[in-house]
């Protein structure tokens, strides 16, 4: 007798945004495993497949710019989640979600008391401690104290939990005082990345960023609040041999306009912001550059593992992280040599570390990001992995 799975999850297709790639190739994976009965539950989205073995909900586009539309959206998305959780999912089965929205925690908390299924937590957000890291809330206040001890007892309330490093682990189990973590980073197909000569790269001959003799850092990805994208704009307008590289920034976010003052501010010809980026054209941003800049502001230790690490392994770019030392993406640099690390908010050592790396024209004398990707980090590994939690729950 087959295993019924549900796959719950606001993305999931690769058109969409990173969670939807990593859910999607999760969604590919189990639906082609003859053990496995596979349902998923998701939001509709017409510029992306329908699959017969699913159930849509409708929802409309988040406002991520207003943080109390964002609010309305995450509640009313999460309500009809519940709807169809309990029109279709059978009771005794099992359930695999992410952390988002943010309100769906709170239902399959529920849900899960009434209809008795088992549940996979796939943990990409900490909620509320990264409230809190976007200055959402403070931690001293009284709605945090409460917001956090529900918020503990939900992450508790799964059956298995999937977190993705180890520093993000070790909080997780603060809030949990459970046994039951894995740690699977996340999974990216390395075929659907190819690797591009900087002078054939379409975007830097869009903006004649062809010339070898110049360093391109790029910051590729969600534009938001916890990024740091404004630690690295002062340290760019430090930088004594700044002559010698060019900075592009590739995507959208809440920042996005912040991020475009800033740089008509500094009114340099070497710093740009190309704006978003179609999913389908992945490749060719994260070829854009000689290094590619990753961020996890302070405070943001355990609470996230930028996935654009990956996608710039799979690139064969080195990594400039600008993030807390203990971190998953630092210890993963440090261990396979593929990059450097920068603390947060040090504006003074990332100055320097620019300066550097500009200086070095390119002589790195790193291991290959993309062969560490495929030997340690690539989505067979993490499928098998979660086939085997999936197995264990049976």
């Amino acid at each position: 007798m087959k295993n019924k799975v549900y796959l719950v999850t606001e993305y999931y297709h690769e058109n969409q945004n990173t969670t939807g790639y990593l859910l999607g190739k999760l969604y590919d994976f189990l639906n082609k495993q003859s053990e496995i009965d596979l349902v998923l539950i998701a939001k509709e989205d017409k510029d992306s497949p329908e699959y017969n073995n699913a159930h849509y909900i409708k929802a409309v586009k988040p406002n991520k710019a207003s943080l109390f539309k964002r609010f309305i959206y995450e509640f009313l998305i999460s309500f009809n989640f519940l709807i169809s959780i309990i029109k279709n999912v059978e009771k005794k089965s099992i359930v695999f979600t992410g952390t988002t929205p943010i309100f769906l925690l709170i239902v399959l908390f529920f849900a899960k008391k009434l209809l008795k299924f088992k549940w996979i937590l796939l943990v990409h957000d900490v909620f509320p401690e990264n409230l809190v890291a976007a200055k959402v809330l403070r931690r001293e206040s009284i709605f945090y104290k409460i917001l956090k001890k529900v918020f503990d007892v939900i992450y508790a309330s799964a059956d298995e939990v999937i977190v993705i490093g180890k520093d993000m682990k070790e909080l997780v189990h603060t809030k949990t005082k459970k046994n039951n973590i894995s740690i699977i980073q996340n999974w990216i197909d390395y075929c659907d990345i190819a690797v591009e000569k900087k002078t054939e790269n379409s975007i830097l001959k869009q903006l004649a960023w062809v010339d070898d003799d110049k360093t391109v850092f790029q910051f590729f990805g969600n534009i938001g609040r916890v990024q740091g994208v404004d630690v690295i704009l002062e340290a760019i307008k430090n930088m004594k041999y700044l002559h010698l590289a060019k900075f592009i920034f590739i995507g959208d976010g809440a920042y996005v306009s912040k991020l475009k003052e800033q740089i008509e501010s500094l009114n340099l010809e070497n710093v740009y912001y190309f704006g978003p980026l179609d999913q389908t054209k992945k490749s060719i941003g994260l070829n854009a550059c000689d290094v590619a800049m990753v961020t996890l502001a302070e405070g943001m230790l355990g609470l996230g593992v930028p996935s654009k690490s990956y996608f710039s392994m799979a690139a064969n770019k080195p990594i400039l992280a600008i993030m807390d030392y203990e971190s998953e993406v630092s210890d993963m640099l440090r261990i396979h040599n593929i990059g450097w690390v920068v603390q947060p908010n040090d504006i003074h050592a990332l100055t320097e570390k620019l300066d550097e790396i500009v200086l070095k024209n390119q002589n790195y004398g790193f291991n290959s990001p993309r062969n560490i990707l495929k030997e340690y980090y690539a989505e067979p590994i993490a499928m098998q992995n979660i086939l085997e939690i999936i197995k264990k729950l049976n």
